[in-house]
């Protein structure tokens, strides 16, 4: 990844992270979000945003709420960046905890059949 997109993609997280807190946004489905990363198409157009909720239950109602505020974070994207166009927004969910948990679980049981 080049330098400018990485650097770009933290930006763009420190201000959607930043707007979440505080209670700036009233909507009450965003008050536990975390925004653990962004990675930004080669054109810069696209930014895939990734989050992660305290209650992973609650995960398909927090999307629909970050695609509905997709519209303010742009907002304060455009004032904070200088940018000709700011790049549209795509939230994911993080799962990058489960599946590292799932390579511990396949290495204890590579550890464990060695050891038997």
């Amino acid at each position: 990844m080049s330098l400018r997109k990485e650097r770009m993609g933290d930006e763009i997280r420190d201000i959607i992270a930043a707007s979440l807190t505080g209670g700036q946004m009233n909507d009450p489905r965003l008050q536990f979000v975390t925004i653990t990363g962004v990675k930004l198409s080669p054109d810069l157009q696209l930014a895939s945003v990734h989050f992660r909720v305290i209650d992973e239950k609650t995960q398909s109602e927090t999307r629909k709420a970050l695609d509905n505020a997709a519209g303010i974070f742009r907002t304060k994207l455009a004032k904070a960046l200088e940018v000709r166009r700011v790049p549209a927004l795509r939230f994911y969910f993080d799962t990058s905890v489960e599946r590292g948990a799932s390579v511990d679980s396949m290495l204890d049981l590579i550890r464990k059949e060695r050891n038997d």
